[in-house]
């Protein structure tokens, strides 16, 4: 069979996923079948197509693409999957990006609007993502949930503030909105704004707020969310509820790089501290007894 035909196949078979998720299907796809134009039946093939995509970064992408694109074929075909013994690369661990709340207060305070300060503070309290903003409605606003479709087109309700809501009342009652069905996010062309249309106004805001370095997008800021919920005591599986994860382990990640708050107080507020303080003052007394008794 050509690689292309089960590549058609599989396309047609996902369409319910999200624009993002079929075009990075389609460009790993893209890849394999201009390296392999009839469907491989062995690993090596696999692994050489594998071995020219580039950054460890593309190749864990592809593979992950062509995991479930084979895993989909072998049922679909009733043929072997020669990914199963193709290994994933193994990309380094990379700290993710997360702002302090002293960084936050200022990225919020560079949103010169209403809509843009909305998207900030949507990202940052509920972990809405870049792709689920176009799709919002007023009628999607209740008293503290939001509703989104988020990844694989699945509906979920999703927890936000007072404040939250607060604000994005105010932008549903602002012109040019009509009814319920209107979006919330709109861009200039009237139009619902693109994910990329999100990511340029989140870094923009970054910008002006003086936050440097790479990923300046709305992720950095579902990071914060992550971060700094755990920091302030919050826990793992409610976090987990907020922001959608299927596996915990995804969330305890945020437990680890929530580690350096930990450390702060563990310092300040561990007993050994006091307590070698309180053993310093008794050897400091037996010293001036003895002291004493010489004299």
């Amino acid at each position: 069979m050509k690689t292309e035909k089960a590549k058609r196949g599989f396309l047609e078979a996902k369409q319910g996923l999200s624009p993002r998720t079929l075009e990075q299907y389609a460009q790993g796809l893209d890849h394999l079948q201009r390296e392999c134009p009839k469907m491989p039946k062995k690993p090596e093939p696999i692994r050489r197509a594998l071995g020219k995509a580039g950054t460890i970064w593309v190749k864990d992408a592809y593979w992950r693409t062509w995991s479930a694109f084979f895993h989909w074929c072998s049922r679909e075909y009733d043929t072997s999957n020669p990914m199963e013994r193709v290994e994933r690369p193994q990309c380094p661990d990379i700290e993710m990006r997360a702002l302090e709340p002293e960084e936050l207060a200022l990225v919020l305070a560079a949103a010169d609007n209403l809509r843009d300060k909305s998207i900030l503070a949507l990202a940052l309290d509920s972990g809405v993502r870049a792709s689920e903003f176009s799709g919002l409605r007023i009628l999607d606003i209740g008293t503290d949930t939001i509703r989104v479709m988020g990844k694989g087109n699945r509906q979920a309700r999703i927890p936000m503030s007072p404040e939250m809501h607060y604000l994005l009342r105010r932008l549903a009652d602002q012109d040019g909105k009509n009814g319920p069905q209107s979006h919330l996010f709109l861009g200039r062309n009237g139009q619902p704004l693109s994910r990329f249309g999100i990511y340029r106004i989140v870094r923009q805001c970054m910008e002006r707020a003086g936050i440097t370095g790479p990923k300046l997008g709305p992720h950095c800021l579902r990071h914060s969310l992550g971060k700094n919920y755990i920091a302030d005591g919050g826990d793992a599986f409610t976090l987990r509820k907020v922001m959608r994860h299927k596996n915990i382990t995804t969330t305890q990640k945020y437990v680890n790089l929530a580690m350096q708050d930990v450390v702060e107080q563990h310092h300040k507020h561990s007993p050994l501290r006091p307590a070698l303080r309180g053993t310093q003052g008794v050897l400091w007394r037996r010293q001036v007894e003895e002291v004493l008794e010489k004299a």
